[in-house]
């Protein structure tokens, strides 16, 4: 075989089938660094929580009073899915009063939170959650919206918001709640691959789907 020949073939196996992996590779290892998002939250008229999936752990929700303290929002929107599956340890009804009791617990009056119940869709429940919080945006006159998010899905959620609600003169800001991973180490651990490739997923099949 001619030494044309070889490299020749060489590129084409480097181009045809290596190149796509490496960018593969580095999207994904890359992706901590431009998931999260390093744009700062405003005090704001609102604040919104999805619970829609998994109860918020009690960390998160303390930081969500202290920001309520803090006078950074002035009244909390609950987000949780209307799900009649009975496969659930927990149904949506209790996860959302538990919620309740711990951030009454952390000192938030009862009387500032709000439940919306949202229906499952198949964009996701965070495109379902935007096009419901664009109607009270409407009713209630909104200014400012605070989206309440983990790290690793600001960027994705802000977005989303944004474009539901890019016909209203409402700014949209997200304040991303510290993750147990970073950057550097999320992939020395079950749990870090886990969050991190979940919401990769979530971010390229939201901007297939023309979510964001």
């Amino acid at each position: 075989m001619q030494v044309s020949d070889l490299t020749f073939r060489f590129k084409l196996l480097f181009l045809g089938f290596l190149s796509p992996v490496f960018l593969t590779l580095g999207l994904f290892f890359s992706s901590p660094y431009w998931l999260g998002s390093n744009e700062p939250y405003q005090k704001s008229d609102v604040a919104v929580l999805e619970i829609s999936e998994d109860q918020p752990s009690k960390k998160n929700l303390k930081s969500v009073a202290t920001l309520y303290a803090k006078a950074d929002f002035k009244k909390l929107i609950l987000v949780s899915r209307e799900d009649k599956s009975q496969n659930k340890f927990f149904s949506p009804m209790e996860i959302d009063q538990k919620t309740k009791e711990i951030l009454i617990s952390n000192g938030m009056p009862s009387s500032q939170i709000q439940t919306v119940f949202i229906s499952a869709s198949k964009m996701g429940d965070t495109d379902e959650a935007s096009k419901n919080l664009l109607k009270i945006a409407v009713s209630d006159n909104l200014g400012s919206i605070l989206l309440l998010t983990r790290e690793f899905e600001k960027r994705r959620v802000l977005n989303i918001y944004k474009k539901t609600l890019t016909s209203l003169p409402v700014k949209v800001t997200a304040y991303g709640f510290p993750s147990e991973v970073s950057a550097s180490n999320w992939f020395l651990s079950e749990s870090g691959v886990k969050e991190i490739s979940v919401e990769l997923v979530r971010y390229i099949y939201s901007y297939i789907r023309g979510i964001l």
